[in-house]
């Protein structure tokens, strides 16, 4: 079973950023997209998954899109976040931690 999870960090004042709309969303070899699942995120910033993942599943890239226009209360430069990524291996984690802000991000890869 493969996992994916994320850690959505407030960089203006620090705090876990819950409460933000993310959607993943597959993308077939022809370009198709289709949602694999939306969530929120937890008071704590955090969104977890657990998949079975099929050979297809492994072949296709995805997305995972953070609306953090609706989560900040201020206007905002950046409206929402989209990281695309594979899933090759059915066993892994793959976990996308984010530091959101209303005029960035950064994003790293967390083995």
């Amino acid at each position: 079973m493969a996992t994916l999870s994320s850690h959505l960090l407030n960089s203006v004042n620090g705090t876990h950023a819950s409460g933000v709309k993310v959607i993943i969303n597959q993308i077939n070899s022809s370009g198709a997209k289709k949602i694999f699942f939306e969530t929120v995120s937890d008071e704590g910033g955090r969104i977890s998954e657990n998949f079975e993942l099929s050979d297809d599943d492994c072949a296709c890239d995805y997305e995972m899109i953070c609306k953090i226009a609706d989560y900040f209360s201020v206007k905002t430069v950046v409206k929402e976040v989209t990281i695309k990524f594979k899933m090759e291996d059915p066993k892994k984690k793959y976990h996308l931690p984010i530091i959101i802000s209303p005029n960035g991000y950064s994003i790293w890869w967390s083995k």
